[in-house]
């Protein structure tokens, strides 16, 4: 009887390395698929990354060009209003 109980626990203590061993295998094969996927991902976020720092580039030039037109219509006009002579306005500030 003894030796049944041994056999029993041999074949349970193999099942369960068994199991150990293919929970070690699939999580293996996910890891590789992850790191693909990631891979894959980069790649294909790098285009749009590229794009996007392009777009925020033009809108900046975009608004060094619209404060450079502000700027030169809010300056002040030469020969016109009374005034200190030829003495400087302050600029006109905003915010």
């Amino acid at each position: 009887m003894e030796q049944v109980f041994l056999g029993i626990i041999a074949v349970a203590v193999m099942v369960m390395a068994a199991i150990q061993v293919a929970v070690v295998v699939v999580v293996a094969r996910l890891a590789r698929r992850l790191d693909r996927f990631a891979d894959r991902l980069e790649q294909d976020l790098r285009p749009v990354v590229a794009s996007l720092q392009a777009l925020t580039e033009d809108a900046a030039r975009a608004t060094a060009v619209f404060k450079a037109i502000l700027a030169i219509f809010r300056s002040p006009r030469k020969g016109t209003g009374s005034g200190s002579g030829g003495a400087a306005e302050a600029p006109l500030v905003i915010g």
